[in-house]
């Protein structure tokens, strides 16, 4: 499957692993393909870099270069889209409508309200993993 990972569900993959570090595994063990954009891998360092986690930068700069490795990297035609709830998640509908995705796996109550944007079935890790398994 061809997929957008929201960045919470990076978030929760790095420091508690569960189904969202299941859905992470997928992609680097070649099940999946990750579609990602600069915007999300700087959110997703800004987000990690909060003194809430009081994680150390290295680990953070070595997490991202991961997702990196593991994903294609695109860039959106910034047209700008207005779907979401809050304002913040439209980069990740926009990172799927570009990439072409099958689906958006998130967390985030804004995004799983809308369960499809265009063709892309938006998920939360657990209903992925029972779809893919």
């Amino acid at each position: 499957m061809k997929i957008v990972i929201d960045t919470n569900i990076f978030v929760s993959s790095f420091f508690w692993g569960g189904h969202p570090r299941e859905v992470f595994e997928r992609v680097i063990n070649g099940f999946d393909e990750l579609i990602i954009t600069d915007e999300i891998l700087k959110e997703i360092m800004s987000v990690m870099s909060s003194s809430k986690f009081n994680v150390n930068k290295n680990e953070i700069e070595d997490y991202i270069r991961i997702i990196e490795k593991y994903s294609k990297n695109i860039v959106t035609n910034n047209v700008p889209i207005s779907i979401s709830r809050d304002k913040n998640d439209d980069k990740i509908l926009q990172c799927g409508l570009d990439g072409n995705v099958d689906y958006i796996i998130t967390g985030d109550k804004d995004l799983l309200v809308l369960k499809e944007f265009e063709t892309i079935k938006i998920i939360n890790p657990k209903n992925y993993l029972e779809i893919v398994l």
